[in-house]
């Protein structure tokens, strides 16, 4: 989070300067091979548990440089055949995942909406 924090800080210095801020902020849960199974609906807690984290920077600093929104894209999200998946867990780990956000989201005040961007079939066949 360092080098982020760094970035976050140039960036509010540049706003001050422009008036310019974000219409939205957003975590990055899909580029990573820590994510090729999904990040709000992996099956591994770990990898879950670091999505979360993710969001909840990603939340903080969209609050902090004065974003107006925040985007989920799950593009990650969902599987390839119904052979090795529990779609019930997988939509109540996900549940509690957007539940998290919009919790975090009241607790450090960020009034901007939660928004969920999907894109069907892009890139995992079945998106939940």
């Amino acid at each position: 989070n360092a080098n982020l924090d760094e970035i976050v800080e140039l960036a509010k210095q540049l706003q001050s300067e422009t008036n310019i801020k974000p219409l939205w902020g957003t975590a990055q849960l899909f580029m990573h091979p820590r994510y090729m199974h999904g990040a709000a609906t992996s099956p591994e807690v770990k990898v879950y548990a670091y999505a979360a984290a993710q969001v909840k920077k990603a939340l903080e600093v969209t609050h902090y440089l004065g974003g107006e929104n925040y985007v989920f894209w799950g593009g990650r999200e969902g599987y390839q055949t119904l052979l090795n998946t529990d779609m019930k867990r997988e939509l109540e780990h996900l549940a509690n995942f957007l539940q998290a956000a919009v919790n975090h989201k009241k607790k450090i005040g960020f009034n901007g909406t939660l928004l969920i961007e999907p894109k069907p079939q892009e890139p995992t066949k079945h998106q939940v």
